[in-house]
């Protein structure tokens, strides 16, 4: 008997099997973030054994084995009825009603035929000997997926199970709403495509070159800086190189970041969320690595990983959406164009399973036969606006008709503007004490003067509106006040250097001027000289 009860998602996914479970061998479980499937597939595990049958489980990656037995343990099941298939591991008894393998293990070896359950979790991702091996086996199988839209899973699930959906978790606060933003939007037309275990997306070599440009980084950073409210953040990158460059600048302007790749050994990979838990690294900058059995709690997600593939991009945003304490919302700062090109994740659904091919030799994703509209970004904030919103809920601003999307071309840069929030008296005197603060602190520990003029400066930036009526006292900074004015400085000094080397160039272009006409005003005189030489000789 497991210890805890079932939330409404499992129960009505536990009814609908039983209701299902004579007539149909294959099913699969829609299960969003949030809605408990390891909790469901522990009920599901529970009343086999109950039963004396064996249970197989297959878990997505190695690393989330263990942490699949942790959860099974402290739901109520024995550990001593579990085994683990991994290596020489501890746990391994083939004899014990419980196998818990990892599909990559699983695919290396004889796959067991003693099993009366298999539970395929993250069931879409494709390994065609495991699509084998459901297609033949006699035994119940039940896939769990939160994004069930692989095009070859008709093939092998017979039912399609719904108990929820992510846009009923958020209606019901079991997930966090969240506000889209769209800083930058990268020129992504001459990237070539190609199969991937997620589908059919970007060339990730030609993806990286673009995405790793210095000024779409340096944007990235500036925007987390400017508008992150320094909260605790993963942010999505496309490759190691990539991430390697994200994460140091980041650490340039003083904000602890950590990269954590597919090559992060496992101890290090708990270490690091340990740390990011308990707030001392802020930022967890990753490729591809916590798209699933990440649960901490994450306020801000950082996407710069362009990609077509519904899956990877529901399954990403996702890791922001868990609930937590004190948490009203999840920021996302889309850097990739994708919520322009695949819409919001929760609008994303399927009411059948596709199965427009075997996944036996491609591997794509099976495009929503109806047309929707995607949001709109609204032009003076860059909040991603829901379908049908014509005044913009965050700033107020009403675009005029046909108005769109102010975009730099030479870049492909849209930068965030500052919407029309109100302020509080209270809040706007704490941000000029907090000013005021760093303006000592620079004089005290680097010995520079800030003038009052740069800090009314500051301050009009953030506020739109000079300082007045507020009171010359201290209060010390906070990271947020602190990262808005690194990022002013980041924009201050790009300015800079751009007016440098505009003047550089245009200061080489008139010297360049200025010696063709010398070397002109040289030939017309050498011209001239000859011509009177030749007079001269003439004459004579």
């Amino acid at each position: 008997m497991l210890n805890i009860t079932p939330n409404h998602a499992q129960t009505k996914g536990l009814t609908e099997l039983r209701n299902n479970w004579l007539t149909t061998r294959t099913f699969m479980v829609s299960a969003p973030t949030g809605s408990g499937k390891t909790g469901l597939a522990a009920f599901i595990t529970d009343g086999f054994i109950n039963s004396n049958k064996r249970v197989l489980f297959i878990a997505p990656y190695t690393v989330l084995i263990e942490q699949t037995v942790e959860r099974f343990v402290q739901y109520g099941i024995d550990e001593n009825l579990i085994s683990i298939i991994w290596q020489k591991h501890r746990l391994y008894n083939p004899n014990k009603p419980i196998q818990i393998a990892s599909a990559d293990t699983l695919i290396r070896r004889e796959l067991p035929t003693d099993v009366d359950l298999i539970i395929v979790d993250e069931a879409h991702l494709k390994r065609k000997k495991l699509l084998t091996y459901i297609k033949e086996t006699t035994a119940k199988v039940i896939g769990l997926s939160g994004t069930p839209f692989a095009t070859f899973l008709g093939h092998y699930y017979e039912k399609l199970i719904k108990p929820t959906s992510m846009k009923e978790l958020i209606q019901l606060c079991e997930l966090s709403p969240y506000e889209f933003y769209a800083p930058t939007k990268p020129n992504l037309d001459k990237v070539k495509s190609s199969n991937t275990i997620m589908g059919r997306d970007y060339n990730e070599d030609e993806l990286g070159e673009i995405m790793g440009d210095a000024d779409l980084v340096g944007n990235l950073v500036q925007n987390w800086l400017e508008n992150g409210q320094n909260l605790p953040t993963i942010c999505f990158c496309v490759n190691v190189k990539h991430a390697n460059f994200v994460t140091l600048e980041f650490k340039k302007q003083g904000i602890k970041a950590e990269v954590m790749t597919a090559n992060t050994p496992t101890d290090e990979r708990r270490l690091i969320i340990q740390r990011f838990e308990r707030g001392i690294t802020k930022i967890i900058v990753n490729v591809g690595v916590l798209v699933a059995g990440f649960d901490s709690d994450v306020r801000c997600i950082i996407y710069a990983r362009p990609t077509k593939s519904e899956i990877r991009w529901v399954q990403c945003i996702g890791r922001g959406l868990r609930t937590a304490q004190g948490k009203d919302k999840c920021i996302i700062f889309d850097h990739s164009g994708t919520v322009h090109r695949l819409g919001f994740p929760d609008d994303i659904e399927y009411n059948s399973l596709p199965n427009k091919d075997d996944g036996m030799k491609i591997n794509l994703i099976q495009e929503r036969k109806q047309v929707e509209k995607k949001p709109k970004e609204c032009p003076s904030c860059k909040f991603m606006k829901p379908l049908g919103v014509y005044t913009c809920p965050k700033c107020g601003y009403e675009p005029l008709a046909n108005e769109d999307v102010e975009t730099d071309e030479t870049r492909n840069i849209q930068k965030i503007s500052k919407g029309k929030r109100v302020y509080s008296q209270i809040e706007k005197q704490s941000w000029w004490s907090q000013i005021l603060y760093y303006q000592h602190q620079v004089a005290q520990t680097k010995g520079k003067l800030l003038s009052d003029g740069w800090c009314a400066h500051m301050y009009k930036s953030k506020f739109g509106v000079w300082p007045r009526n507020l009171n010359r006292c201290l209060q010390e900074i906070s990271p947020e006040v602190r990262n808005f004015i690194l990022s002013k400085q980041i924009a201050y000094a790009k300015s800079r250097s751009s007016t440098t080397s505009a003047q550089q160039k245009l200061s080489l272009a008139t010297d360049e001027l200025r010696g063709q006409n010398t070397n002109k005003i040289s030939s017309l005189t050498a011209r001239i000289l000859e011509a009177k030489r030749a007079a001269e000789r003439a004459t004579a």
